[in-house]
């Protein structure tokens, strides 16, 4: 049961990232910064990372090890990934840091396709 939960929010993962990142550079193309909606995404987005990671504890604690370690380092990297965006933008809001937010977005996009492709089958 937890690995079919892992399995189904490392999908949602997935095409939650993808779609910020669209969101986010297309805020940023129509010439918008930051604002309240994106930040309360990027909020839900971090806890169905942070929940992810909580199963990936527990499968690792069951005896469940992915094909490849790596798989860890993708999840932890996704995982600090917002939070050490807000950190160095220190907040602001305008255009600049819509673009800093669409690139990141991105990268936890990237990273949980290739966590999801060095997984293996466990």
């Amino acid at each position: 049961m937890v690995f079919l939960l892992h399995d189904r929010l490392a999908t949602t993962m997935i095409w939650f990232a993808l779609f910020m990142g669209i969101w986010g550079m297309w805020r940023y193309v129509r010439g918008f910064g930051l604002d309240a909606n994106f930040l309360g995404a990027v909020v839900i987005g971090e806890v169905l990372i942070l929940v992810q990671g909580a199963l990936g504890v527990v499968l690792f604690l069951e005896g469940m090890r992915p094909d490849r370690m790596v798989h860890i380092l993708y999840g932890i990297a996704a995982a600090i990934a917002f939070p050490a965006t807000y950190a160095y933008t220190h907040g602001d809001t305008d255009r600049r840091v819509m673009l800093i937010w669409g690139l990141v977005s991105f990268f936890v996009f990237g990273s949980a396709v290739r966590a999801t492709m060095v997984a293996g089958g466990f």
